[in-house]
C-alpha cells in the first residue's frame, strides 16, 4: 500500500515580517563651542517573527496527512528555512492581498512552498495560489486550515457545507475529504506532478 502513496514535498519558509517606519529625532550637534539640537530622520524597524518550528510543523503535517491519506496523498516536510521579508503594506498581519504580494517571491521549486507568518487575517486562516504552488498560514491557524490550503493547491474549490474541509470558513478538526474531493485531488496537476496516476475516466 505504501508504494501507492504519492509523496508531495513541502519547503516551509519561517517568515519574519519587517516593518520600517520613519521617525524624527533630535540629536545634539557641536557647532563651534556650542551644542545645538538638530532634527534627524531615521528608520525604526520592528520584526514580526513566526513562532512555528520544524518540530511543530511535523506534528501539524501528521494531522494533515490523516485527512489526505484517504486520497493516498502524503505531504512531507522537506526543508524549513528562516526568511526575512518586508511586511506587505506595513501590516503585522498578512492578508489575502499581502499574500499575493509575497507569493511571487516564493514559487514552488520541486516542492510546494509553505509560508508561515505570525498572524494571518481572514476567516480561513490562510491563503493559496495554485498556479505558483504556494500557500500560507498563520501561527494561530489550526491544522485544518493548513489542510484546506493544501486542498486548494490540489485544485479543490470552496464548498458550502460547514462539515466540509473546503468550507469557506474554518472546519472542525479531522474533517474528512468527500468522495468527490478525493477524486478531484487525484486528478490534480500537483498529484500527477509527483507521480500520481489520475482516476479512471479523467483526462
Amino acid at each position: 500500500m505504501e508504494s501507492n502513496v504519492v509523496i508531495i514535498p513541502v519547503d516551509a519558509h519561517l517568515l519574519t515580517l519587517t516593518i520600517s517606519t520613519p521617525e524624527i529625532v533630535m540629536r545634539p550637534v557641536r557647532v563651534g563651542r556650542e551644542t545645538r539640537m538638530q532634527r534627524e530622520r531615521i528608520q525604526r524597524t520592528r520584526e514580526i517573527q513566526t513562532q512555528r518550528s520544524a518540530a511543530s510543523l511535523t506534528l501539524s503535517f501528521m494531522e494533515v496527512n490523516k485527512i489526505f491519506g484517504a486520497a493516498d496523498i502524503e505531504f512531507r516536510l522537506r526543508n524549513t528555512t528562516p526568511d526575512s521579508v518586508e511586511a506587505p503594506k506595513g501590516s503585522e498581519a498578512l492578508d489575502d492581498e499581502g499574500f499575493l504580494m509575497l507569493a511571487a517571491g516564493f514559487p514552488m521549486n520541486n516542492a510546494v512552498s509553505l509560508l508561515l507568518v505570525r498572524r494571518f487575517a481572514g476567516s480561513e486562516g490562510g491563503a493559496s495560489k495554485e498556479k505558483l504552488g504556494v500557500c500560507a498560514v498563520g501561527d494561530g491557524s489550526p491544522d485544518t486550515a493548513l489542510a484546506h490550503e493544501f486542498g486548494h493547491l490540489l485544485g479543490l474549490e470552496h464548498q458550502g457545507d460547514i462539515r466540509d474541509l473546503m468550507n469557506r470558513g474554518l472546519s472542525a478538526p479531522g474533517t474528512p475529504l468527500t468522495k468527490s474531493e478525493i477524486k478531484g485531488a487525484r486528478a490534480s496537476w500537483l498529484f500527477q506532478r509527483f507521480g500520481g496516476r489520475p482516476p479512471e475516466g479523467s483526462r
